[in-house]
């Protein structure tokens, strides 16, 4: 009952499945992919879906674009008052949301088809489990975790940005979450409202954009990482592979296996998989009879296949994200400068809940900055133990028939692939530290200047 209970389990972690759904549906409110992707067809529905999908993205553009030049008219009029405290403000949200206008253009307009073509593939040509040998891994860890980090980013995002919202609900005084200068009297009945409502909408599209641009580049690093993980599997397990496929009998079988086990002992060994026995009877079942070398030269490509297939997958990624990146670490270092000036000023007046909401921003800036930097890390470092992988086999039992395939796959995976910001920057943890330095030394900077005015 219990091996029954296993073999159902690991049937379904190793079936194909949407690994980008929740990313998907997020992209989709934020007006960055398109809801008619759930439609297919011609029909009058479809056309219905598409025109309310276009009406909901113009509707999207207004209230970003509206907000923003609201905000660049604030800045304008209210520049050299002295009120350093309220330009900074000002500052801060315009910059935030000039980048929601950017990535939904970005994403829906400039570059759909390479998005496009970058989850389509990952979802199509993904290895869901490693090769056969004496142990295996499934993409299941590594879906799990990637829906566990892209879920709860999500709705801090939601949390944070939304928490606006409630100061003015909290002060009770008819002001608005943003304060932005209006060429009308917005605290009239029924327009005051009206304002609300579309800052509001402002609010979630911004938590929405920043989720849905950052969210997939972490959902795509997980799922990147897990492949590696599939891949390291199917590597050291090659010669396995190999002999299954020679139909080799148990004591070849068990001989085989003691010398991977001594070689193969370091604990820790995957990102995200787990990785579990297959029991050697189940071996003995996938034999057919084929020589060492033809099967050893099946084995060895499907490995080779699959490392040319992720490096293609993270090539495309870089394609996509390396010149949002560019303008991101810029932007972050700005922003978070901007956000701690002024929750420093705000704790200096005694705003608390401004404080409170200032400071759950910082954390925001901070917390996209980390996952942009950590999850692109966690890539490069998996992609270069794919060498490492063929050394946990027992190559020494076949050194004369391996040797050269083995080489010439070492050359090549040392290769290692770095995410990179316009392809100057690489990303990486001590890109993380280096940004936050920067933006607190001109956080200094911007509050020496403070001081003499």
């Amino acid at each position: 009952m219990k091996s029954t209970f296993k073999e159902e389990r690991i049937k379904d972690d190793s079936k194909r499945r949407d690994l980008f759904v929740f990313v998907r549906q997020t992209m989709c409110i934020a007006a960055m992919y398109p809801f008619g992707y759930y439609v297919n067809g011609s029909g009058v529905l479809a056309v219905l879906v598409r025109f309310c999908d276009l009406t909901y993205e113009l509707f999207n553009y207004f209230v970003s674009v509206h907000i923003a030049g609201l905000y660049i008219c604030t800045i304008y009029i209210n520049y050299g008052q002295g009120d350093l405290d309220f330009f900074v403000n000002c500052l801060i949200q315009t910059i935030i949301y000039l980048w929601t206008i950017a990535m939904k253009l970005y994403f829906r307009r400039f570059r759909p088809g390479l998005l496009n073509t970058i989850l389509s593939n990952i979802d199509d040509e993904y290895e869901t489990r490693s090769a056969v040998g004496f142990s295996f891994v499934t993409m299941a860890g590594s879906y799990r975790m990637s829906k566990l980090w892209i879920k709860t980013y999500v709705y801090c995002c939601y949390i944070g940005t939304i928490f606006w919202l409630a100061l003015p609900i909290a002060y009770r005084d008819r002001s608005l979450p943003l304060a932005c200068w209006y060429p009308f009297d917005y605290t009239q009945p029924g327009v005051y409202e009206v304002v609300f409502l579309l800052q509001a909408m402002g609010q979630i599209q911004v938590a929405a954009s920043f989720a849905s641009s950052s969210g997939l580049h972490m959902v795509l690093c997980v799922l990147i990482s897990g492949q590696y993980d599939v891949l390291f599997c199917s590597l050291k397990n090659v010669l396995a592979s190999s002999y299954v496929l020679m139909g080799a009998n148990m004591t070849e079988l068990n001989q085989l296996q003691a010398e991977q086990s001594a070689a193969d002992v370091e604990p820790g060994q995957y990102a995200y998989s787990v990785e579990e026995e297959t029991p050697l009877q189940e071996l003995l079942k996938v034999g057919s009879s084929m020589d060492f070398s033809s099967a050893f030269r099946l084995s060895f490509v499907r490995c080779i296949q699959h490392h040319r297939y992720i490096v293609a997958a993270l090539k495309k990624i870089e394609s996509f994200y390396s010149p949002i990146w560019f303008v991101k670490i810029g932007e972050v270092t700005f922003l978070m400068c901007l956000v701690a000036f002024v929750s420093t000023k705000s704790t200096a007046a005694n705003s608390f809940m401004r404080m409170v909401s200032l400071g759950q921003y910082l954390l925001l800036v901070l917390y996209e900055l980390f996952i942009i930097c950590y999850f692109a890390d966690i890539v490069f470092q998996n992609s270069q133990r794919c060498g490492e992988a063929l050394w946990r086999s027992p190559w020494q039992r076949h050194l004369k028939d391996v040797r050269s395939d083995y080489m010439f796959f070492m050359l090549n995976s040392r290769r290692q692939f770095q995410l990179t910001a316009g392809k100057i920057s690489n990303l990486n943890v001590d890109r993380f530290r280096g940004t936050i330095t920067t933006a607190f030394s001109f956080l200094t900077l911007l509050q020496k200047m403070d001081a003499r005015e």
